[in-house]
């Protein structure tokens, strides 16, 4: 799925920076050929139980939204690095396609900006259906407003993805008792548009979202699902998704991780984090293919963990007595 908004450094993610970054340090340290066999490994996907229990609701919201005059959202929520914009990637790959035209317009997603304003979620609505406006000025607000809602009922969309979505509520200094009852210029916005197009919407964004009830209590009135993606504890969750994932990185043998204890201290390395395991395994496998190995070795997790987390990190690195 392609989030329509301006590549600049200023609309990424404290996170999408870190992930740049990330990628550019392994171009400058790996060799090309590590480079080929390890980086698929960022693209494994693995289908988990709260994964698709998210996925379900959105579906739910998709299917009734625009069928019935009644509002129909969620809010999904949770710990950085979960999986949330996943979640939405995965449905929308997973629709079936209708027509030649205007698939990609049936759900479409957009990023709120820090203190996200009506002004700015209008202009990027108005990006995903090809207007070149890169700013909306408050004097043109209402007209663009109207242009927003009739673009979404000529193109048929039937829903609207937020993510970073905590940045459409009032700053987390502000006193709960002070914002309660007191939404903000882009959820009103929100609002409007459920209201007058009966789109399904689906906010993505931090715990800060669990409050909604609290301190949006307009907007949450309107999305009545909440469902939250969580961190691995160290269950039999855990073991089927560490196993999956693992076994789906072609060309590695990655056995080292796959005992008991392995996957113990697996998961205390990655804190049962899908973002931070995904980066580590993918670290493993180059480190491994730089040495011309297809076999991780205790060596190779060793480096990986430097690699990811740093020399002056809190963890203390599990492997260190291979290094």
């Amino acid at each position: 799925m392609r989030v329509v908004e301006p590549e600049g450094i200023d609309d990424l993610t404290e996170y999408e920076i870190e992930d740049r970054r990330v990628l550019e340090r392994r171009y400058r340290t790996y060799s090309i050929s590590a480079l080929r066999a390890a980086l698929p490994i960022d693209e494994v996907f693995v289908a988990h139980a709260q994964f698709m229990r998210a996925v379900n609701a959105v579906s739910r919201v998709y299917e009734l939204a625009r069928e019935t005059s009644m509002p129909q959202g969620m809010y999904l929520e949770g710990p950085v690095g979960t999986g949330k914009s996943s979640v939405l990637r995965y449905f929308k790959a997973s629709l079936p396609k209708q027509t030649l035209f205007d698939d990609e317009r049936r759900v479409i997603t957009i990023r709120a900006k820090k203190n996200a304003s009506a002004a700015q979620l209008v202009g990027a609505v108005l990006r995903c259906y090809g207007y070149p406006i890169r700013r909306v000025a408050n004097d043109t607000l209402a007209p663009r407003v109207d242009v927003t809602k009739e673009a979404i009922r000529q193109k048929g969309t039937r829903l609207i993805g937020i993510d970073e979505a905590s940045n459409l509520l009032h700053s987390p200094t502000r006193r709960l008792a002070s914002a309660k009852g007191d939404g903000t210029s882009a959820t009103d916005y929100i609002c409007e548009v459920i209201d007058d197009t009966c789109i399904g919407v689906v906010l993505l964004g931090s715990e800060r979202l669990a409050s909604l009830e609290q301190t949006d209590p307009a907007l949450a009135s309107r999305l009545t699902t909440h469902e939250r993606l969580e961190n691995f504890f160290y269950d039999d969750e855990w073991v089927n998704f560490a196993r999956a994932f693992l076994g789906q990185c072609t060309g590695f043998d990655l056995s080292f991780f796959l005992s008991g204890a392995g996957l113990k201290t697996l998961h205390r390395v990655v804190e049962g984090n899908v973002r931070t395991f995904k980066r580590f395994a993918t670290e493993c496998c180059l480190c491994t293919a730089n040495e011309g190995a297809g076999v991780l070795l205790e060596s190779h997790a060793a480096k990986a963990f430097r690699a990811v987390f740093g020399g002056a990190s809190e963890h203390q690195c599990p492997y260190a007595h291979a290094s």
